[in-house]
């Protein structure tokens, strides 16, 4: 063998050797992922987190006959909105053999940004060889795509790459992605200069890495603190919330962008604060059946529009009365709402990219003789409390109709009737607010007239709708002076709270969107009905509460669901073929999921679950409930919830 062939021999070999030395001391992949990874998902050992989720008694439940079409459409369904930018589905990630798989969105100036996948495969070199040979399979026959080999380089090395190149199902631009196998590991990209920085990472590239960044340490070394298990996370997500969103926003072709990047406003209202958001993921682990740690990493003290997050701990969040024995759910924050409104003026300036807008509003509606001459900061916000509390339910007979919400935002004693009066000025010359009585007090529903039915309508007594403003102020959401005049449409916010009613009584400012619902818990509650507080499942629940260490000193939110209950209603939506149009939370993630780009209309069923019995309720007991709480620290915020299954 003469030099030159030795050294290139030579060369491949240390190339080789440096990956399987990274491996065989265990280096998380967290550590072959560059500083510019802007979000980034890994799963510790898919079997681990399988067998995990299998010891759930949600998996149970779900594991069972009647669950079985439910189960199928889902996943048809999934996979049918899954992205393929890398030409795979669902059932290639757990069907390859492997340990940790890592993947992550990666930004780096100057190039276009791409996702990459890198999976621990170690020991599984035939299922490589044969899941390679089916995705080329699969992307020349089924997707009308090309399969080539090429090598890349690195430093001295070259390693062969498998191109697959196939139209996008989706959007119908062409694709095209990198594979490449080595001994330990195979890497899935859909940019060549990431499989190019991924394994000059592997060789021992300088390049500094994602475990590096001080926000991803600071995260996870949260998330460790509070950890009983010293075993390394089944899930772990990580963020840069405002790089990840301009990344993604980048890749939106410019003809499809709209105005000022929304990223670039809140970077430059203080948001770029926030460092890092992330957190773990775990099934039966420290007792619980899942449980779930998040850390919004904010070191400094924060500046402009920032500080409008301003929570604060309190020891004594309790839901109120009304929160029912049998209540699905509730939650509660305390939040300062005047040291919230004080901070929105630049940031509601900034994204209408007008200066001073906020201030023209709120003095048009204290000053201006034909509007309601409220002062909003010193009539409605300086008088209200600290607490906000909310709860839902569902009518079982319109399920479709989803959650029927009660919201309250404590009042300052004494100062109710002025609450109630600035409400009253506010909006009883609106057209779309309509008076109703509820048990003798005065509340508004919103009832939004049609656009051609404002136009004709005429005031009503007591003065002009307060939107009337003086000459040359800017409204709220107005185009600026200019601007093309977009065709009127109901938002998604009309159609959230079309029917809402809102009204001071009892010491507290309600919304409802249901009045039959406001009035059964606020008006006609007995003296004697339990509450929440008397469910044997709560006070379990609050015990579990009382032994976290990080809840000790108080807690900005707290909050309790019943597991059973989101599973009934999505159940039942499906059963009734209204998952596409339902309005549970659940229906509509799913929808945002499972619906391509771009269309408007409700998506199609693809399953017939009319078939399907009635929702068995006698599970409720071994699927449990959950609990969430949050705490402000000095670096940020800390979140924890936790699901627990039933006593044994």
């Amino acid at each position: 063998m003469n030099k030159q062939k030795l050294r290139v021999f030579l060369s491949v070999v240390c190339f080789f050797l440096t990956t399987s030395a990274l491996y065989a001391q265990q280096f998380k992949l967290d550590r072959c992922f560059p500083q510019s990874t802007q979000i980034y998902f890994s799963i510790d050992n898919v079997k681990n987190l399988g067998d995990h989720w299998s010891a759930t008694k949600l998996h149970e439940a779900l594991a069972s006959p009647q669950f079985q079409e439910f189960r199928d459409s889902l996943r048809q369904q999934i996979e049918e909105a899954w992205p393929n930018r890398l030409g795979l589905n669902l059932e290639d990630f757990t069907a390859l053999p492997s340990g940790e798989i890592a993947g992550g969105l990666i930004a780096i100036p100057g190039k276009k940004p791409g996702f990459a996948v890198m999976m621990n495969v170690a020991g599984n070199a035939s299922e490589v060889n044969d899941f390679l040979v089916r995705l080329i399979r699969q992307t020349t026959s089924k997707q009308n795509g090309e399969a080539t080999k090429e090598r890349i380089v690195v430093g001295r090395q070259s390693v062969e790459a498998t191109v697959l190149t196939f139209p996008n199902s989706k959007t119908g631009l062409v694709t095209t992605a990198w594979y490449v196998a080595l001994p330990q590991l195979l890497i899935a990209t859909d940019q060549k200069y990431l499989a190019e920085l991924l394994l000059a990472k592997l060789a021992g590239g300088k390049e500094p890495a994602l475990d590096e960044r001080p926000e991803y340490k600071a995260v996870f070394a949260r998330c460790a603190q509070d950890a009983k298990s010293k075993a390394a996370p089944q899930i772990r997500v990580f963020a840069s919330p405002l790089l990840a969103g301009e990344a993604i926003r980048s890749l939106v072709p410019t003809e499809d962008l709209k105005g000022k990047s929304p990223f670039a406003v809140l970077s430059s209202q203080g948001f770029d604060g926030i460092k890092g958001v992330g957190g773990t993921i775990d099934f039966t682990t420290d007792n619980y059946e899942c449980v779930y740690r998040l850390k919004v990493y904010i070191p400094e003290a924060p500046t402009k529009a920032l500080r409008a997050l301003s929570f604060t701990n309190s020891d004594v969040l309790e839901p109120p009365k009304w929160v029912g024995k049998n209540a699905a759910r509730y939650t509660l924050v305390n939040l300062n709402a005047l040291t919230t409104f004080n901070n929105l003026g630049p940031l509601f300036d900034a994204f209408i990219e007008t200066d001073g807008a906020w201030n023209d509003v709120l003095d048009s509606l204290e000053n201006d003789k034909l509007g309601p001459q409220v002062n909003v900061r010193s009539d409605l916000i300086a008088n209200f409390g600290r607490q906000i509390s909310s709860t839902n339910e569902f009518d079982q007979d319109a399920v479709a109709d989803g959650e029927k919400f009660l919201f309250s935002f404590n009042i300052v004693e004494g100062k109710e009737e002025i609450v109630s009066d600035a409400l009253t000025r506010m909006f009883e010359s609106d057209p779309d607010f309509q008076k109703v009585q509820i048990s003798g007090n005065v509340f508004w529903q919103y009832v939004p007239q049609k656009q051609n039915e404002k136009a004709s309508s005429t005031t009503r007594p007591g003065g002009v709708r307060p939107g009337a403003v003086r000459p040359g102020a800017v409204r709220p959401g107005a185009a600026r002076p200019g601007a093309p005049q977009p065709k009127a449409e109901p938002g998604v916010e009309t159609e959230l709270i079309k029917g809402a009613v809102f009204g001071v009584a009892n010491g507290a400012f309600y919304v409802s969107n249901d009045v039959k619902q406001l009035q059964n818990k606020v008006f006609n509650l007995p003296a004697d009905a339990p509450s929440v507080l008397d469910s044997p499942e709560h006070k379990r629940a609050m015990q579990y509460l009382a032994q976290e260490p990080a809840a000790a000193n108080g807690v900005f939110a707290r909050g309790y669901s019943r597991n059973i209950d989101g599973l009934r209603e999505n159940y039942e939506l499906f059963r009734q073929g209204k998952i596409p149009t339902g309005k549970t939370l659940g229906a509509r993630l799913l929808n945002v999921i499972l619906t391509p780009p771009g269309q408007k209309t409700p998506r199609e069923i693809k399953f017939d679950g009319s078939a399907l019995p009635p929702f068995d309720s006698s599970i409720a007991d071994t699927i449990g409930f959950s609990v969430f709480f949050g705490v402000v620290e000095d670096d940020g915020l800390f979140c924890k919830g936790f699901s627990i299954g039933p006593e044994k």
